[in-house]
């Protein structure tokens, strides 16, 4: 019973910080023949999915950049709307299975895990959407989405097309705020 409380009291933490879900995460599939090298250079962010990483925060960007040992370092930078400080968050980014290069693990913190960061589409050269679900015991999730842009905005059809496609996987589109990328 303490057990089932604490993992309770956890999944209440969790929802608070991020999108939280019931039962288990969705079935996606990811970008086929996915390739890295196209990928990499910089990207920003248009939407998101509520993340207690990234409260308060405008002109969010992420530039990926490939390592000597085949990982990616990912530099995301942004400014607080509430006094302008710059913030900047260095990750660790690499492919699991060259098999399903689209599948990658992504981790902001020595002693954390990593994390799933499915690219479930991308043209390289305008957008990318991307896609991380955990399930919690199988009883709930928690997830993240983000569309990011080589721009900082999207055509309304691009941003239609990526909602379209996560719906497509049940998704729920509803938890995308959109990033200001004004007066940045």
């Amino acid at each position: 019973m303490v057990y089932l409380l604490c993992v309770l009291a956890a999944a209440l933490a969790v929802s608070n910080a991020q999108v939280f879900g019931g039962l288990g995460c969705p079935t996606v599939t990811t970008q086929k023949n996915f390739n890295l090298t196209r990928y990499l250079g910089t990207w920003y962010e248009v939407y998101k999915f509520k993340a207690n990483f990234e409260n308060n925060e405008k002109c969010i960007q992420a530039n990926y950049q490939l390592k000597p040992d085949g990982h990616i370092r990912v530099n995301n930078t942004g400014v607080s709307i509430t006094d302008s400080t710059p913030s900047t968050a260095i990750g660790d980014i690499y492919i699991p299975d060259m098999t399903d290069g689209s599948k990658l693990k992504v981790k902001f913190a020595s002693a954390a895990p990593y994390g799933n960061y499915w690219v479930l589409s991308t043209d390289y050269e305008n957008y990318t959407l991307i896609y991380s679900c955990t399930s919690i015991l199988g009883i709930s999730h928690f997830e993240f989405g983000w569309i990011l842009a080589r721009q900082r905005t999207l055509p309304d059809a691009t941003i239609n097309k990526l909602f379209a496609i996560t719906q497509g996987f049940k998704i729920d589109t509803s938890h995308f705020m959109k990033t200001d990328q004004s007066n940045c």
